[in-house]
């Protein structure tokens, strides 16, 4: 068996930089991407399987579909920025859908 890896495109890395740095200034300092999602959190926890991220919002690469689990009243008052920020790279992708 032969584990296939995805390599992003040299644009999808240089956008997903610049979505890095915008999340960093709202407050999420972890970054993690697997499997076409690309994770932010604001702090990590344990859980069954190991470390996860707590706190956090992660977005597809491919298409647009988000997910937040966010419990910091901090970081929900920052949640259109963060909107923004996410539909910014997605418009930089060139997905609209």
């Amino acid at each position: 068996m032969s584990a296939e890896t995805k390599v992003l495109s040299t644009s999808t890395r240089t956008n997903l930089e610049a979505l890095k740095h915008h999340m960093k200034k709202l407050g999420f300092k972890y970054y993690k991407e697997m499997n076409g999602w690309v994770t932010f959190g604001a702090r990590l926890m344990m859980n069954g399987k190991g470390v996860a991220p707590e706190n956090c919002i992660s977005i597809n690469v491919r298409f647009m579909n988000i997910q937040a689990d966010l419990w910091s009243f901090d970081l929900i008052s920052k949640l259109p920025e963060a909107k923004q920020a996410i539909l910014n790279f997605y418009e930089a992708e060139g997905i609209t859908e």
